[in-house]
């Protein structure tokens, strides 16, 4: 039997309905199942990401989820004894979005489930994946609903979007490779009276121990403290009384929680999948690697593995890419995986330091990179704006003669303030806002021959007549008239890209060349060479 058209997502937390709704906006018709009968009203995942945001910025989203959020600008660190190792700030970040969002994962589902509504899709919910079967030209996806009902359907893709404990992962023999870390931590959703603006969040270091607070929606305060004298079975009998005493004698600090509508113990796990793409059948988020809640990228991770993987699916599912294409998800998002397990897992160790001598040493190099001015890399690391995939096989970089540096393919592309055909001023990620096309931009330099410039205007009309495909766009003087998109690129001389439709760039030449950038569409895009 043959694969219908309708690829199947399997999951539908953050990830899934993330993947959902960009091959949605990109005219893919979705199937979404979740085992659950109902969304999850636990807050879980709790801050969004700048890079996260400018995403969903891309998918003409981004105000349903800041009108609900709470704006974090940055964090406090104190040590057991009050005094204050770094103030890192995010206000300098080079995107709109210099903050994190504090926002609880239910209502992030809450607010992409209303997206995907919009479509006509609905999560099948209570419906679970019980197992997998070769077919051709696809998948057998075996799912049995909560009444016990079995089907069997054959469908081109699917994507393993079900979590930790993935179905998807199992029914594909793979396991999460990696190691538990050796501590117990409880976090909590809360309200606490206090004098704290709820713009910053706080984190106390201490030979007992370690605690983050953050600031969410709904005047509630994310708890996050390590209990390492406890088993998670002791754990789970914790009170919010016992988590307020605990910070107080900890810390010194008064915070009188109340009103929790969350506590939950858990472990830390640093493990990631072998593989992230088996044949057709995909996964992404927890189902593909779990790793510390320290910087919040968790969540973050999976929306973007979600994200990296739908418009390169929607492309090939419409039959305009070459199912190559496909392969680069494994590509760029394992290795992305391993990255962030590198970072976050010893910064969650070195949190978990407990002998006094170790803590100390801990804390004066904290202190010594805040007098550095490193603090200011660490937080775009956190931000995720420097994720990139430079070593990917569908980037490709040329640049003979020229001077300026800028952005290199494989790495996010900046935004830049430009004029629209109003006369009006705007910005490119604001221009790029729900639309799910490749952008050509092209840069003549500050001072282009004429004759030269009326090339690239040509170049421009000429992938004009591929709308579908690609939007292009010539910052000449009318478009760019003070420079700033050309400083934004650095592009001190002529230059173009080709942005894919996640934000990253795929392709690089300076100066523009014309000849190398239809060979490189021709080589993933034949529908368009």
């Amino acid at each position: 039997m043959n694969a219908t058209a309708v690829p199947l997502i399997v999951g539908a937390g953050p990830t899934g309905l993330s993947a959902a709704l960009a091959l949605a906006q990109a005219g893919i018709r979705v199937r979404i199942i979740d085992r659950l009968l109902e969304p999850t009203n636990q807050s879980r995942a709790a801050i969004l990401h700048a890079r996260t945001l400018e995403m969903f910025q891309r998918l003409g989203i981004v105000e349903d989820f800041l009108a609900k959020g709470v704006r974090v600008h940055g964090a406090a660190i104190y040590d057991a004894q009050g005094r204050l190792l770094t103030r890192p700030n995010l206000d300098h970040l080079p995107t709109p979005y210099p903050f994190m969002l504090g926002l609880e994962q239910a209502e992030t589902e809450r607010l992409l489930t209303l997206r995907l509504a919009g479509h006509g899709i609905t999560v099948e919910r209570g419906t679970e994946l019980v197992g997998l079967e070769p077919a051709v030209d696809g998948v057998g996806a075996r799912m049995r609903t909560a009444e016990g009902e079995e089907e069997l359907r054959v469908v081109p893709y699917l994507l393993g979007a079900d979590g930790a404990r993935s179905a998807v992962r199992a029914a594909l023999g793979l396991h999460l490779e990696g190691e538990t870390l050796d501590a117990t931590w409880i976090t909590a959703d809360v309200k606490i009276r206090w004098d704290r603006p709820n713009d910053e969040a706080v984190a106390y270091l201490s030979p007992e121990g370690f605690a983050f607070i953050a600031p969410m929606n709904d005047d509630r305060w994310r708890v996050i403290v390590n209990v390492p004298k406890l088993s998670p079975e002791e754990a789970a009998g914790v009170t919010l009384a016992e988590i307020e005493t605990l910070v107080r004698e900890r810390f010194g600090v008064a915070a009188p929680m109340y009103d929790a509508v969350w506590i939950s113990p858990f472990s830390i796990n640093t493990r990631l999948t072998p593989l992230m793409r088996s044949d057709r059948v995909f996964l992404a988020g927890d189902a593909a690697h779990v790793h510390s809640p320290i910087g919040g990228q968790g969540m973050n991770t999976g929306i973007q593995d979600a994200l990296n993987l739908a418009w390169k699916l929607a492309l090939v599912l419409r039959g305009e890419a070459h199912e190559a294409l496909l392969d680069t998800y494994e590509a760029e998002r394992h290795a992305n995986a391993e990255r962030l397990l590198r970072t976050v897992g010893p910064a969650t160790k070195m949190m978990n330091l407990r002998h006094p001598v170790t803590v100390e040493l801990r804390n004066h190099v904290i202190h010594a990179m805040a007098q550095l001015g490193l603090t200011a890399s660490v937080a775009r690391t956190f931000s995720m704006l420097e994720v990139a995939y430079r070593e990917s096989p569908a980037v490709e970089d040329h640049r003979t003669g020229w001077r300026g540096h800028g952005p290199r393919a494989g790495e996010r592309a900046p935004n830049a303030v430009l004029v629209d055909d109003r006369g009006a001023e705007t910005t490119l990620f604001a221009a790029w806002s729900g639309d799910p096309r490749h952008q050509l931009l092209i840069f003549p330099g500050p001072t282009p021959d004429a004759a030269r410039l009326m090339e690239l205007r040509e170049l421009a009309a000429d992938f004009g007549t591929r709308p579908d495909f690609v939007r292009a766009t010539v910052f000449d003087a009318a478009v760019d008239p003070e420079g700033e998109a050309h400083t934004s690129y650095e592009a001190t001389g002529e230059a173009v890209y080709l942005v894919r439709p996640d934000g990253y760039i795929a392709f690089r030449s300076a100066p523009a060349d014309a000849e190398k950038l239809r060979a490189y569409i021709a080589r993933w895009f034949p529908a368009y060479s």
